[in-house]
C-alpha cells in the first residue's frame, strides 16, 4: 500500500493542550511562507488527516478522475454543436456566418466573466459550494439551450452556459489542494488529458447525434450526463481548500473551548467586509500587477484561439475541399486528439520527474521547472500551422492536414499543461484567482479570433492564412524560454503586491 494510505489518526493541528484550554503551536503549511505562530493560531499538523495533502492516494486519484469526467462532458458540451451549427442555422431559417461561428465561440465570452465569480467565491466559501451551485446552473442552462426557440435566445443562453462550467477555473486548483508539488504536474496532465479528448470527441459525437436524433440532442446529453457526475460528487467529494477546513474549525474550537481569541493561520483580523471585496478583486490585481499573469495568459490565450479557430473551420475545410459528408467529417478531428494525447502523456512523464530532478542536484524547485515542456511546444506548433494550411491548399490527401492538425493539437498541450502547472505553483493558496486571471483573456481570445477565420481564409487561402497564424506562433517562442530565466525575478517584483491580497 502507497505510504499515503497510512494517515495516523492523532496529531491534530489546532489541538486543545490536556492541561489548559491554549492551542498547541502548530507548524507552518511547507508551500506557505507563514509566521507568528502562537498559541492561539490554528493550522494543521504534520500528518493531520483533514488535510487534504495528507487523505489516501487512492481517495485523491478517484475525485481526480471525477474532475477529469466532468470536464470531458463540459468540453463536449462547447464543441458538440460545432458540427451541429448548419443544422442549428438550417431550423432557425439563417444563414449568416457570423452566427455560425458564435454558436460554437459566445461560450468563450460567458467564461471571459464567470471565472472571476468562480475563483472568488470559492476562496471566500470553499471550493464545494460553489463546485455544486455551477454545476447545477450548467445542467439547467443546457437544458435551456435544448429548449431554445430563436437563434438570440439560443446564444443568450450559450454565453450563460459559459460563465457556469467550474473546471476550468477550479479542477486545477483542487488538485493543487490534494497533491504536494512533486506530484502535481502528473495529476494536472491526467484532468486535462480527458477534457482535452471531449474537446475533439465532441465534433464527432455531435456530428452523429445531430444526424440520428438533431441537433437539440446534443445539450440534452450534455445535461444528463453532467446530472450523473453531480450525484457522484455530491456523494463523495469533500471540501478541499484548507482555508475553509481552518476555518470550519476554528469556529468549532471556539465552542468547545470558550475561547474567542483563536484563530486560523491564514486569518489576517480582517472584518468579512473586508475579506469579501479582497477575494472578488484580487483576479482584477494579479492581472494589472503580477507581470507573470498577463504575459502567460496572452500566450495560452493566443494557443487557445487557434484551437477554436481550427475547430470551428475544420468541417468547412474537409467537406468543401475533400468532399466529407456531415457525418464523416466528426472523424477528422481524430487528428487534433491524437496529438492532444501524446502531448498530454508527454507532460505527465515529464512535469514531476523534472521537478523531482531539480530538487535532487540543487536541494529545492522553482515554479519556472515547470517550463522546459512548454518551450519544445512552442516549437511544434507553427510547424502544424503552415503543414495544415498549405497541404490542404494544394489538395494534398486528406491524411496529410489531418497529421498537421495533429502536431497542432501537441503543441497545444505541451504548451497550456506546463503553463496551467506553473500558475499553479506560483500562487499557492490564491491558486484559482491566478488562474481565473489567466483563464480571462484565454477565453476572450478565444471568442474573438474564430470569428477571424472565415475573413482570413476567405482573402488570403488555406496557405497563406495559417502562414500568418504560424508566424504569429513563431513569434511568441521567447515567452517561455524569457519566463524561464526570469520568470521568478518578475514574481519578486511584484510580491510586494500580492502580500496585500
Amino acid at each position: 500500500m502507497d505510504s499515503e494510505d497510512k494517515i495516523p489518526r492523532s496529531g491534530f493541528a489546532g489541538e486543545v493542550s490536556q492541561k489548559s484550554n491554549e492551542v498547541l503551536p502548530l507548524p507552518a503549511y511547507p508551500d506557505e511562507h507563514a509566521t507568528d505562530h502562537g498559541l492561539n493560531v490554528v493550522d494543521f499538523a504534520k500528518d493531520d488527516p483533514n488535510d487534504p495533502q495528507n487523505w489516501s492516494s487512492r481517495y485523491k486519484w478517484f475525485i481526480t478522475m471525477l474532475l477529469a469526467f466532468m470536464s470531458i462532458i463540459v468540453n463536449l458540451a462547447i464543441v458538440m454543436c460545432a458540427p451541429a451549427a448548419p443544422a442549428i442555422l438550417a431550423h432557425f431559417d439563417s444563414d449568416s456566418f457570423a452566427y455560425r461561428t458564435l454558436i460554437v465561440s459566445i461560450w468563450e465570452l460567458g467564461e471571459v466573466f464567470g471565472p472571476f465569480l468562480l475563483a472568488s467565491f470559492s476562496e471566500l466559501y470553499g471550493r464545494l459550494p460553489v463546485y455544486h451551485a455551477a454545476t447545477i446552473l450548467f445542467i439547467l442552462l443546457s437544458v435551456a439551450c435544448a429548449a431554445s426557440t430563436s437563434l438570440p435566445m439560443l446564444l443568450t443562453f450559450r454565453f450563460l452556459i459559459g460563465m457556469t462550467p467550474p473546471t476550468g477555473t477550479l479542477n486545477s486548483p483542487i488538485i493543487a489542494d490534494m497533491f504536494p508539488k512533486e506530484n502535481r504536474g502528473r495529476a494536472i496532465s491526467m484532468v486535462q488529458l480527458p477534457s482535452l479528448i471531449g474537446t475533439v470527441v465532441g465534433p464527432t459525437v455531435g456530428s452523429f447525434i445531430t444526424d440520428a436524433k438533431g441537433w437539440q440532442w446534443t445539450f440534452w446529453l450534455a445535461a444528463i450526463l453532467c446530472g450523473v457526475f453531480e450525484c457522484a460528487f455530491a456523494c463523495f467529494y469533500r471540501e478541499t481548500y484548507r482555508v475553509s477546513i481552518l476555518r470550519r474549525r476554528v469556529e468549532k474550537l471556539k465552542k468547545e473551548t470558550a475561547n474567542a481569541a483563536l484563530r486560523s493561520r491564514y486569518d489576517k483580523g480582517k472584518t468579512t467586509g473586508q475579506v469579501f471585496y479582497e477575494a472578488i478583486i484580487r483576479p482584477f490585481r494579479m492581472l494589472a500587477f503580477s507581470p507573470v499573469i498577463p504575459v502567460m495568459g496572452f500566450y495560452v490565450a493566443v494557443v487557445y484561439g487557434y484551437l477554436f479557430l481550427i475547430l470551428t473551420t475544420i468541417g468547412e475545410v474537409f467537406m468543401g475541399t475533400y468532399g466529407f459528408t456531415q457525418k464523416s467529417v466528426g472523424l477528422t478531428y481524430l487528428g487534433i486528439g491524437t496529438g492532444m494525447m501524446i502531448g498530454i502523456l508527454g507532460c505527465r512523464s515529464t512535469l514531476d520527474r523534472y521537478l523531482k530532478h531539480r530538487i535532487s542536484s540543487r536541494g529545492s524547485a522553482r515554479p519556472e521547472d515547470r517550463l522546459p515542456p512548454m518551450v519544445f511546444g512552442s516549437l511544434v506548433l507553427p510547424s502544424g500551422l503552415f503543414m495544415y494550411g498549405w497541404s490542404a491548399a494544394s489538395r494534398s490527401p486528406y491524411i496529410v492536414p489531418i497529421i498537421a492538425t495533429g502536431l497542432c493539437g501537441f503543441g497545444l498541450t505541451t504548451t497550456t499543461i506546463p503553463a496551467s502547472t506553473y500558475i499553479v505553483d506560483a500562487f499557492g493558496v490564491h491558486a484559482a484567482s491566478a488562474v481565473a486571471a489567466t483563464n480571462a483573456l484565454k477565453y476572450a481570445i478565444g471568442t474573438v479570433l474564430p470569428l477571424a477565420g472565415p475573413p482570413l481564409y476567405q482573402h488570403l487561402g488555406l496557405g497563406w492564412g495559417n502562414s500568418v497564424l504560424g508566424v504569429i506562433a513563431l513569434a511568441m517562442v521567447p515567452v517561455p524560454l524569457l519566463l524561464t530565466r526570469y520568470g521568478e525575478w518578475f514574481r519578486t517584483r511584484s510580491s510586494r503586491i500580492e502580500v496585500e491580497f
